[in-house]
């Protein structure tokens, strides 16, 4: 399946009135999902100008983030930079008085130089910001602080930054006292109304806001979108993330039925799911909503591109920053994921990894993961299932990840047969599990099969008491043209002794799956992945098998 088109996506609006410094053409391709929601140049000694006939110098709108006086909200939109590096850079910032270069930032723990090369298109250091910043620093000793911090500033204190009066002092000082603590730096544009961008601009760099003044959303308001740009003449509401996302309220999952605690068991393909996808606020507002919303506690994740990518996730849900997860806090637990730590084999374009992400807050402990290892052939799995023993209450269970051969457009007789070779081989994993760890009895073989479930194909996992979840009618797959889907590839197969565990229900989920922030094509509100994320329910107070004496399911390879 095809990722999410990222360079195909709604340019920055051509001012006859300014000149965009670009990657040396206008309509440069870009690679990264952040591309969806900056406009960043490569090289910024290079100005193209919109028009040759106007007289005076035009304004220059500069794309990327001025690390100067990006705040730990802004430096957390970038590539690879989570909560934690941005708060280093903002305290490394703070002992320096301001970073000269971008090498600079090198310097912070958690970037180093790998990292930094991977930045270095993201980020700028104005001059006039450093400028600006060591002359704050050098005035330092007649100011009562470098830094203020506008949750808990006098009207004196504000009144020292040069561009704010006495007055605009005080009517912020108000504002904080009637409305609470601001919540963001931007807040001072909107909705507050103190001040407008062009002042911000100027006296960002010297703001500060308190860590206990409450949660971050990640996404940005317009405001943010503006007070990135170092220009003064963009408006407001350019680009999606000036939409606000809305998510229809659910009911609260109840872990009990008829008295007896239940989980819900998931299987997503989240569709070349790597680390500039998540960093998209639409994706990983998705991603986690999904799993709060239908109170899934085991998440078996194919498609991943980046094994950290999960981690990001995990993040979020364990401290919210985008405030639809921080409405579903009451949902959520302490979140942990383990990713392959080698690749399960290849898809379009990079390595594929698969995962696991779970509550370890609702009784689930995971007591050993591992790829299936490949046999002297090296062809038993175009991308090899990844297994994890899991106890869950009084429940021990292995889960197998799988991702199965895809089939071309054509149906071409060559994916055809591999693919059946696949199933074939799923009946030889299973008798490789039960030599592994004869005493385990329940197994769920759950992932993207890319084949109906009544295809005479499986037959030979139906021959060995495994029933199949999801029915041949329903569809797996989802896009934004076709909402209901088409086929049906993603499924989960319970063993003859999980099954008497099933509750009977399940779900294709296919509601809140798009976003306004996802690009599109040319559009916005795309979908987070091509495929839905499918559960099943399971009772979780009984056990039909005998606890197992080895419970590591490293080194398991399919008979030769």
């Amino acid at each position: 399946m095809g990722g999410l088109c990222t360079c195909c996506r709604p340019q920055v609006p051509k001012d006859r009135n300014s000149t965009i410094k670009h990657h040396g053409s206008i309509l440069h391709r870009r690679t990264s999902i952040s591309a969806a929601f900056s406009y960043e140049p490569n090289n910024p000694s290079e100005v193209v100008p919109l028009s040759k006939t106007h007289a005076t110098p035009l304004p220059t709108i500069f794309s990327t983030l001025d690390i100067n006086t990006a705040t730990e909200e802004d430096l957390m939109t970038l590539p690879m930079i989570g909560r934690v590096i941005a708060h280093n850079i903002v305290e490394y910032r703070k002992q320096i008085g301001c970073f000269r270069r971008v090498e600079d930032l090198a310097l912070v723990s958690g970037i180093g130089a790998t990292k930094l090369e991977k930045l270095r298109k993201e980020i700028h250091v104005s001059t006039s910001t450093a400028n600006a910043a060591k002359s704050l620093l050098h005035n330092s000793e007649s100011n009562s602080s470098v830094i203020v911090d506008i949750n808990s500033a006098s009207a004196a204190q504000f009144s020292n930054i040069e561009g704010i009066s006495d007055e605009l002092a005080a009517k912020i000082v108000n504002y904080r006292n009637t409305n609470g603590s601001f919540h963001h730096i931007n807040d001072l544009v909107e909705p507050s109304g103190l001040i407008d961008v062009h002042t911000l601009l100027k006296i960002k760099g010297f703001l500060a806001i308190s860590k206990n003044s409450g949660k971050h959303s990640r996404n940005a308001s317009s405001a943010s979108s503006i007070v990135r740009n170092t220009a003064s003449n963009i408006s407001f509401g350019i680009g999606p993330e000036s939409i606000e996302s809305h998510r229809a309220r659910v009911e609260s999952f109840n872990s009990t039925k008829s008295g007896r605690p239940i989980i819900r068991i998931g299987t997503w393909n989240l569709q070349q799911f790597g680390l500039e996808k998540v960093q998209n606020p639409g994706v990983r507002e998705v991603v986690c909503a999904t799993i709060l919303e239908t109170g899934i506690k085991i998440l078996v994740v194919q498609e991943l591109s980046d094994a950290e990518a999960l981690q990001e996730i995990v993040d979020e849900l364990n401290s919210p920053t985008l405030p639809n997860i921080q409405r579903l806090k009451g949902n959520s637990g302490l979140w942990r994921c383990m990713a392959s730590r080698k690749p399960a084999g290849r898809m379009y374009q990079s390595a594929e990894y698969n995962g696991f992400i779970w509550d370890s807050a609702a009784s689930i402990n995971l007591y050993s993961s591992s790829l299936l290892e490949k046999t002297a052939n090296g062809r038993d799995f175009v991308r090899c299932p990844f297994l994890g023993y899991f106890k869950i209450l009084k429940m021990d269970v292995v889960l197998v990840s799988v991702h199965l051969k895809a089939v071309g457009h054509v149906g071409s007789e060559t994916d055809l047969e591999r693919l059946n070779k696949e199933i074939r081989n799923l009946q030889l994993l299973v008798e490789a599990l039960k030599k592994k760890v004869p005493e385990e009895k329940d197994l769920v073989i759950l992932g993207d099969f890319n084949l109906e479930p009544n295809k005479a194909d499986f037959d030979i996992l139906r021959n060995q008491s495994f029933k199949s979840i999801v029915r041949e009618t329903v569809p797996t797959n989802i896009s934004s043209k076709n909402m209901k889907g088409s086929r049906c590839y993603d499924n989960i197969w319970l063993s003859d002794s999980a099954a008497k565990l099933y509750t009977g229900a399940y779900q294709v989920v296919r509601n809140g799956l798009t976003n306004p922030w996802i690009p599109d094509g040319w559009r916005w509100g795309g979908v987070a992945s091509d495929h839905c994320p499918v559960w099943v329910e399971l009772f979780t107070d009984k056990d039909f098998d005998a606890e197992a004496a080895n419970k590591s399911l490293e080194g398991l390879q399919l008979k030769p």
